[in-house]
C-alpha cells in the first residue's frame, strides 16, 4: 500500500489527461485515415465506372455508328425533348439504376447534337431540380422510424462522410456515376443543410453534364485515334 501511495504522489498531476488527449488524437487520426480510404476507395470505383462507360459507348460508336444514330433518332422522334426531361427528373428524384448519360448519349447521336448546349444545359438544370426534390423526400422521410431504420443501413463511415464533409458528399454524387439521388436522398435524411446541396448541385453537376456530354460524344474518335 504505500509503494502503491508513493507511486501515485510520483506520478504528474496531468498524466491521465494526457492518456485522454493522446487517445482521442489517435482515435481522430484513425476516423481521417478511414475517411480518407473511404474517398479514395468511391473516386477509384467512380473513375473506373466512367472509363467503362467511355469505352462501351467508343466502341459501340465505332461498331454500330449507323444503328446508334438511328435508335438515337427514333428515340427523339417518339419522346422529344420534353419526354427526356421527364425521363430524368424521374430517374434522377428516385432511386434508379437509370444512368443521365443515356440522354447525353441520344443527343450526341442525333439531330439535337446541333444544339448541344441548350439540351445539355437543361438537362443539367433538370437533374438538380430532381435532386433537390430528393433531397426534400429524404428530409420528410427522415421523420419516419422505419425510414430510419432504412438509411441505417448505410455504414458508420459513409454516415460520418456525408455529416462531416455534406458538401463534398454532394460533390462526389454530382460528379462520378455514383447515383446522385441517393446521395440528395441521404443528404436530406442526415439532415444536411438545403443550401449546401444545392450550391454543391449547381456548381458541379451542370457541368460534369457539360464534361460527359464531350467525352461521349468524341468517345468513339478518341478510340479510332488509339
Amino acid at each position: 500500500m504505500m509503494a502503491q501511495a508513493i507511486e501515485s504522489a510520483g506520478r504528474p498531476p496531468h498524466s491521465h489527461g494526457c492518456h485522454s488527449t493522446a487517445l482521442g488524437c489517435q482515435l481522430l487520426l484513425t476516423q481521417r485515415c478511414l475517411t480518407s480510404l473511404m474517398i479514395r476507395h468511391h473516386l477509384i470505383q467512380a473513375f473506373v465506372g466512367l472509363f467503362t462507360l467511355l469505352f462501351v459507348m467508343g466502341a459501340l460508336g465505332l461498331l454500330f455508328e449507323a444503328e446508334l444514330h438511328v435508335a438515337a433518332s427514333w428515340v427523339v422522334s417518339q419522346m422529344g425533348f420534353s419526354g427526356m426531361a421527364l425521363t430524368l427528373l424521374l430517374t434522377d428524384t428516385l432511386v434508379t439504376p437509370f444512368p443521365p448519360d443515356i440522354l447525353l448519349a441520344v443527343i450526341a447521336n442525333s439531330a439535337m447534337s446541333a444544339q448541344w448546349p441548350l439540351y445539355v444545359g437543361l438537362l443539367g438544370l433538370i437533374s438538380v431540380c430532381a435532386g433537390m426534390i430528393g433531397f426534400g423526400i429524404g428530409r420528410w422521410l427522415g421523420h419516419f422510424q422505419w425510414a430510419q431504420a432504412l438509411f441505417n443501413r448505410l455504414t458508420e463511415e459513409q454516415r460520418g462522410f456525408i455529416q462531416r464533409y455534406g458538401f463534398w458528399a454532394v460533390v462526389m454524387g454530382a460528379i462520378t456515376p455514383l447515383p446522385y439521388s441517393v446521395t440528395c436522398w441521404s443528404a436530406g435524411a442526415l439532415g444536411i443543410r438545403w443550401v449546401v446541396v444545392l450550391s454543391a448541385s449547381l456548381l458541379f453537376r451542370i457541368p460534369r453534364f457539360y464534361l460527359f456530354y464531350g467525352l461521349l460524344a468524341h468517345a468513339g474518335r478518341l478510340l479510332s485515334a488509339a
